[in-house]
Order: C-alpha cells, then sequence, then structure tokens
C-alpha cells in the first residue's frame, strides 16, 4: 500500500554551519556534536543528528523497510531563530539542497519549505520561491520563533501567502520559554509536555483571533494527533460559550476549523485510546501519517499503525488517500 509521511525530519549541513558561529543559542557546539537549542536545554545526545543529516541511501532504505512510498522532507528548528539576515542565508540553502533532493529522488522526498520568518517580506519571497521553482508542497513552521509565536499578527501574511499558492502549513512544536520548562531537562520541557502546550497555545491563538476566518482557504497540520486538542475540544467549545468576551474574534466554534481548515497526523503519538478519540471526535478523513522520524522510532510507528483495527477504506485514508485529496500531494 502507498504511505505518505507527512513529517520526516532532517537538517542540511549548511544550517549547522551557521549555527556553529554562534556563541548563543541555538548554536552548535562542534567539539561535543551538540545542538543547543537553549542555555540549559541541548539536542538529546546519541546519534540523532547525523540520522538527520543523513538523507541519502540511508533514509531511502529504512523508508524500503517500513513501506514507506514518499516522504515530506522538513527542516528540524534552528534557522527560524536567527538573526534575519543569516536566517535569510540558512533558509535558502536548506531549500536548494532539500530541492536537490527531490530532484534526485522525485518518486520518494517532497520538499516543505523553511523560511526566515524575522524578515516577513523575504520569508514571503522564499515561499513564493519554493512552491512556484521548487515545487514544495507546503511550509513547515514551529510553534515559536525565540521570543515571537507563529500566531503574532506580524506573521498573517505568509499565513495569506500559504494559503494563495495553495500549500499547506505544518505547524510543528517547539520548546516554550521558561525556566518552569527548562529546569527539567529537554524531556519535560520538549516532548513530555512543553512541546503540546506550546502548540496548542500557537494554534488556539490562531483560532480566537479570527485567523482561519481571515484565511478561510487556510490549511494547517498538526502532528501528535493534534496535541490533545479532540480530547479537549468539548471543554474549551464549551467554556467558550459559557464565558462569552468579545477579545474572542472566532466566528465559529473550534470543531468548525478541524473540519475544515485542520488535519492531524499520527506522529509521535502511539496511544490506542488517544487515536480512537481523535478519531471519534474528528472522523478519520482528518487524519493522515506521519512518522516523526528520526525523534520517533519508524518501526515502532509502522508497527503501532498496523495494529489498529482499521478497515481497508480507513487505512488507505490514513495512509495516503487523505494527504492526496484533501492536501493536494501529488500522485505517483
Amino acid at each position: 500500500m502507498k504511505r505518505i509521511d507527512l513529517e520526516n525530519h532532517f537538517y542540511d549541513q549548511s544550517l549547522i554551519d551557521a549555527l556553529a558561529g554562534r556563541t548563543m543559542p541555538p548554536r552548535y557546539d562542534a567539539k561535543t556534536d551538540v545542538i543547543h537549542w537553549t542555555d540549559n536545554i541541548t539536542m538529546p545526545q546519541g546519534a540523532l543528528l547525523q540520522k538527520l543529516l543523513d538523507v541519502g541511501e540511508k533514509r531511502l532504505e529504512l523508508m524500503d523497510r517500513q513501506g514507506i512510498t514518499q516522504a515530506v522532507l522538513n527542516c528540524s528548528p534552528g534557522a527560524e531563530e536567527l538573526p534575519a539576515a543569516d536566517s535569510i542565508a540558512a533558509c535558502r540553502a536548506t531549500n536548494d539542497a532539500l530541492y536537490q533532493l527531490t530532484r534526485r529522488h522525485p518518486d520518494r522526498f517532497l520538499g516543505s519549505a523553511i523560511l526566515p520568518v524575522g524578515d516577513v517580506d523575504a520569508a514571503l519571497e522564499e515561499l513564493e520561491r519554493c512552491v512556484k521553482e521548487y515545487g514544495f508542497v507546503s511550509w513547515h513552521t514551529h510553534s515559536n520563533y525565540g521570543d515571537t509565536s507563529a500566531d503574532d499578527p506580524r506573521y498573517r501574511p505568509l499565513f495569506h501567502k500559504a494559503a494563495e499558492l495553495g500549500v499547506y502549513v505544518y505547524l510543528h512544536p517547539q520548546l516554550p520559554k521558561g525556566q518552569r520548562y527548562e529546569g527539567f531537562g529537554f524531556t519535560f520541557a520538549g516532548p513530555g509536555l512543553g512541546f503540546t502546550v506550546d502548540t496548542v497555545t500557537t494554534l488556539l491563538r490562531m483560532v480566537v483571533s479570527g485567523l482561519f476566518d481571515e484565511v478561510p482557504q487556510l490549511k494547517l497540520v498538526l502532528g501528535h494527533l493534534g496535541e490533545g486538542l479532540p480530547f479537549l475540544m468539548e471543554r474549551i467549545e464549551n467554556r467558550i460559550k459559557f464565558l462569552p468576551n468579545p477579545a474572542l474574534q472566532c466566528k465559529q466554534d473550534l470543531r468548525y476549523y478541524f473540519r475544515n481548515n485542520i488535519w492531524v497526523t499520527t506522529s509521535g503519538n502511539m496511544s490506542k485510546e488517544a487515536f480512537q478519540c481523535t478519531k471519534d471526535v474528528l472522523g478519520m478523513d482528518r487524519i493522515l501519517f506521519a512518522s516523526d522520524y528520526p525523534y520517533e522510532s519508524v518501526e515502532d510507528m509502522m508497527t503501532f499503525l498496523g495494529q489498529l483495527p482499521l478497515s481497508q477504506e480507513e487505512t488507505e485514508q490514513l495512509y495516503f488517500h487523505n494527504a492526496q485529496q484533501a492536501l493536494g500531494i501529488p500522485q505517483i
């Protein structure tokens, strides 16, 4: 069966080189071969960085072993938080390298643009270049850029541009700022809690500020089975209705935007209960396959998905049909 992986992470060496010249996070320490995302939090030790840099034959061999037909490659954090001029250069070099990968393996790799959000005009130009010249299928962005977050009104033009170009936005978590998270290390500040908290906050601020009413054609994808929002949906909607506030600009219920603008992927969430909740609340037509490699085990994810009690139609929806029909991933 065809399988399209919507979250497959990588780094190009050009970004690591850009991070190596810095004294403040994000920075790369060549002596220890570690990226420092904040003063107190570093990339987990081990082979992770090398796996991110390896997008050649080893990546393809892994995809083949696990039956993954295509993968959307997306740049891991760092480039968006650099000073504007450095970010422009790093994003352009990364996108150029990614384009070359898609050219060498057009039936296996798809591109998702990383943008220099610190200069919105430059980011608009880069997104248009990546879509129109390189054929990228999406804009991969993070829930915050250090001192600002993706829901900030200054970034609205980028969401307008993505909708205009007909590509989706993949909103990926980033470490939240604050000592309450950092004091317990990467596990707690990142995938254990912080990633979810930061992404949920960013996404809900997008909703209540009226972004999706302003850009009704916008398509946005969340990982981790919706970052817990399917479970929280009823309470959030109930409280918004029960405690109306003129500051909340959204015209529809939260559920409406998940039915019209927002999709979720399986990345990094291997809970049968969470999957069932997501399916019950959103429906199978809103769930897509993503592995979250190399931050998660592809083998474990494929085993988990293979054990779910899905019909043939539901399995096809999950692995490729939804991605092609809803997000416009080209058929091969």
